[in-house]
C-alpha cells in the first residue's frame, strides 16, 4: 500500500509538472534556485518547504518534492507519461521486493 501511494504521487507531480495542469498543483512544485551552478542543478530538484509537524510532512506540498527528488534523474527527463509510469512501477517492485 506504501509504494502505491509512492506511485501515485510521483505520477501526479510528474503530469503537473509536464503539462502544467492543474495549475494549483504546479504552483506547490517550484523548482529549487540556486545562486551558484551545482552538480544537484542538472537533475531539477524541487523546493522542499519546512514543516513543523508529522502531518505537515504528509502535505502534497510537501511529499510531492521530496519523493521526486529521490527519484533517480533518468526518471524525470522521459518524454511520455506511458514510459515514466512504466519505469517508476519497475523502480517500486524492485524497492519492496529487492532480488
Amino acid at each position: 500500500m506504501h509504494y502505491r501511494i509512492i506511485f501515485k504521487i510521483c505520477t501526479i507531480s510528474y503530469q503537473a509538472l509536464a503539462s502544467k495542469q492543474p495549475t494549483y498543483l504546479n504552483s506547490m512544485l517550484t523548482p529549487t534556485r540556486n545562486s551558484r551552478e551545482l552538480r544537484s542543478t542538472s537533475s531539477n530538484p524541487l523546493y522542499i518547504p519546512r514543516v513543523k509537524t508529522k502531518a505537515g510532512s504528509r502535505a502534497f506540498s510537501v511529499a510531492a518534492p521530496t519523493l521526486w527528488n529521490s527519484l533517480p534523474v533518468s526518471f524525470k527527463s522521459e518524454g511520455n507519461i506511458v514510459s515514466f509510469r512504466r519505469r517508476l512501477k519497475t523502480y517500486l517492485f524492485n524497492a519492496a521486493y529487492p532480488p
